[in-house]
């Protein structure tokens, strides 16, 4: 299961970024949803999702959900309140990210919603000045302010690492914290979406 524990208290507590603030909750939500393309639907859950909420409205759900009969662990947005209007439509269908556990840390890799070759937003790799940008200022101490995490070469943190992954950024943290997930995913996906992240910036 995934905990948000420190000294046997809850941490769960609400934090904004720009335009967005993040609030982790205690309930844990089950949904039925394929752990990747191609492989059948089944039942995962999220011990600690987190909603995600914009100044101009948008709100979302998201959580790393563990499937265990597939081993895997899997973030995705879950829920959006309707109407759902870009440029976090992309959010639908756009935005999940796959954990790697290494030993007892859980590993992701750093990319953002940015239009690159495309006229609408995709996840890409980025760059620490990409994240800064985003960020507002230090998006290593923004993330590590909520708890310990590691950033670095995707495939120095994973050396068995694929090819699609392996020469971008990774992050990691100790497996089940969930504070420094949230923040990295409210920085890359709407944060990246209201700033218009691209390529060329």
């Amino acid at each position: 299961m995934l905990l948000l524990v420190e000294g046997g208290k809850d941490v769960a507590e609400p934090f904004t970024i720009g335009v967005v603030t993040v609030a982790i909750c205690d309930d844990p939500v089950t949904i039925k949803d394929a752990p990747s393309r191609g492989k059948p639907a089944a039942d995962a859950t999220a011990a600690q999702p987190a909603t995600f909420e914009t100044v101009d409205g948008w709100l979302g759900r998201f959580g790393f959900f563990e499937y265990p009969e597939d081993g895997t662990i899997v973030g995705k947005f879950y829920w959006h309140r309707d109407p759902l209007s870009p440029p976090y439509d992309r959010l639908k269908n756009a935005g999940s990210v796959s954990v790697v556990r290494v030993r007892d840390r859980w590993v992701v890799p750093l990319r953002a919603m940015m239009i690159k070759g495309k006229d609408w937003a995709t996840l890409n790799r980025v760059n620490d000045l990409q994240l800064d940008a985003l960020a507002g200022g230090s998006f290593r101490d923004l993330v590590a302010g909520l708890g310990d995490i590691t950033v670095g070469l995707y495939e120095d943190i994973v050396p068995q690492a694929g090819k699609n992954v392996a020469a971008g950024l990774g992050m990691s943290v100790p497996a089940g914290h969930i504070a420094p997930l949230m923040c990295m995913i409210a920085v890359t996906r709407p944060l990246a979406l209201v700033k218009k992240l691209s390529a060329s910036s």
